[in-house]
C-alpha cells in the first residue's frame, strides 16, 4: 500500500502543527474534544479518551487534507503510558475522479493489511457500496444497498462475510427509516453466524434489534432516544440498553452534545462533547 500513498509522510508532517494545537485546546475544554480548521482544506481534531483526572490522558488525533490528487485522512493515537507515545491508526486516500461511475477509497489498516471501498449511485434513489479487506488473520467482503423512496422513507440492507484459515461466516443487517421535518424514526435488525469474524476481531451478536427516534425541540436543538436488544452466542440472557441524548447548535458554529446510557447490567455512561471549529485565513 505504500506505493499507493507516496506522499503520506509529507502530509502527516504538515498536519502536526494543527494536531498539536487541537490537543492544547482540548485540554481546556471539559468535554476533552476539539475540532479545528487551521487552513483551507485542512481539518484536525483531538479527543481525550482517558479520565479527566489524569495529567496525561490518552487521546485520539484525526486529520484530513484535501489536495488536487485526492483527500488523505489519518488517525494517530496518543498513549502517554505506553512504550510508543504515539501510535498510527488507519490511513485512507480517496480519489477525486470517479472510478466506474463511483467513488474509490483505499485504506491502510492500523492493525496491518489493506482495504478498498467503492460507492456509487446506480439508479434514482438507489446507492450501492462495496468493501473488501485483507489482513493477516482474515479477509472480508461487504455489500450495502440503500434505497431512498422519497418523502423521508429510506431502506438499507447490508450483507457481509468473512473468511479465516479455519472458518467462514456471514452477517446480515436491515434498517428502515422514516423522517419528517420534526421527527425521525428508525428500526433495524441484524444477525450473524457463530463463525463470522468482524474486522475488530470481537464476537458479533447472534441476533439483535434496535429502535431509535429524534425530535426537533427548538430550531437549534434536537433530542434523540435509542433502544437496543441483543442475544449473543456466548450468553444465555439478552442484553438491553437505553440511551438518551441532546444536540444544541450554538452561535459561531459551535455545537454541544450530551448523552446518557444504561443497560441491563446497571452500567451507566454519560458524555458531554463541545465542537469548536476554528479557521485561520
Amino acid at each position: 500500500m505504500p506505493q499507493l500513498l507516496p506522499f503520506r509522510h509529507g502530509v502527516l508532517a504538515a498536519l502536526f502543527a494543527g494536531l498539536a494545537a487541537a490537543h492544547a485546546l482540548a485540554q481546556t475544554i471539559p468535554s476533552g474534544r476539539a475540532v479545528m480548521e487551521p487552513l483551507s482544506g485542512v481539518q484536525v481534531s483531538y479527543e481525550r479518551t482517558g479520565s479527566g483526572d489524569s495529567a496525561s490522558p490518552p487521546g485520539r488525533f484525526d486529520g484530513a487534507v484535501v489536495t488536487p490528487a485526492g483527500t488523505l485522512r489519518t488517525t494517530v493515537l496518543a498513549v502517554p503510558v505506553g512504550e510508543r507515545h504515539f501510535q498510527r491508526g488507519d490511513t485512507t486516500f480517496e480519489l477525486p475522479a470517479p472510478v466506474f461511475g463511483g467513488q474509490l477509497q483505499v485504506r491502510e489498516l492500523e492493525a496491518g493489511g489493506t482495504a478498498a471501498a467503492w460507492r456509487a449511485r446506480l439508479d434514482a434513489g438507489l446507492t450501492a457500496a462495496t468493501l473488501c479487506e485483507w489482513t493477516a488473520i482474515r479477509s472480508g467482503q461487504a455489500l450495502q444497498l440503500q434505497q431512498d423512496f422519497g418523502d423521508g422513507q429510506l431502506a438499507q440492507a447490508l450483507l457481509s462475510n468473512s473468511r479465516t484459515a479455519t472458518a467462514q461466516g456471514a452477517r446480515w443487517d436491515l434498517e428502515l427509516t422514516q423522517a419528517t421535518t420534526l421527527t425521525r424514526w428508525s428500526a433495524g435488525i441484524d444477525a450473524a453466524e457463530r463463525s463470522y469474524v468482524s474486522a475488530s476481531g470481537g464476537p458479533e451478536p447472534r441476533v439483535g434489534v434496535r429502535l431509535g427516534t429524534q425530535w426537533l425541540l427548538f430550531p437549534h436543538a434536537r433530542m434523540e432516544a435509542r433502544y437496543t436488544r441483543q442475544v449473543r452466542w456466548d450468553a444465555e440472557e439478552p442484553v438491553q440498553s437505553v440511551a438518551l441524548g441532546t444536540r444544541f447548535e450554538l452561535p459561531w458554529r459551535l455545537s454541544l452534545l450530551t448523552g446518557v446510557e444504561t443497560d441491563t447490567s446497571d452500567n451507566y455512561k454519560a458524555s458531554v462533547t463541545l465542537t469548536v471549529p476554528l479557521q485561520v485565513r
